[in-house]
């Protein structure tokens, strides 16, 4: 639904809400997320406290420096399990299965980027 149209919805719909958090039911009831359903409430003259505003603000972008720390230390572990074959041939001769089953899930994601750049720029 564009804006125009939730914005003339949404005012028969603020009459029947019953709930505590107008932003949140909002963003619910329209799909939306928080920052366009401030700014559409604003339009429609419903006034927002802005520490909770600012809170929000605060914690998406704590929850985004989570994120991205959780998504380095993963890549960091990654790094860690490193073995010294190159050639899933040599693993296999000296019996390290593991080592090898990840040579070729690497060769395997290696083959399917390829692809799929081929699919896109023939």
């Amino acid at each position: 639904m564009q804006r125009p149209a939730r914005l003339a919805s949404a005012k028969t719909w603020m009459a029947s809400y019953s709930g505590k958090n107008i932003l949140r039911g909002y963003c619910v009831h329209f799909a939306v997320d928080w920052r366009c359903a401030a700014a559409e409430l604003k339009m429609l003259g419903i006034k927002l406290d802005p520490a909770y505003l600012s809170q929000r603000e605060r914690t998406e972008a704590e929850q985004s420096r989570r994120r991205n720390e959780r998504k380095q230390k993963q890549e960091a572990d990654a790094d860690q399990q490193w073995h010294p074959y190159t050639d899933p041939l040599l693993a296999y001769i000296a019996g390290d299965y593991e080592a090898l089953h990840e040579l070729e899930l690497r060769q395997a994601s290696i083959d399917g980027e390829e692809r799929g750049c081929e699919e896109h720029y023939p």
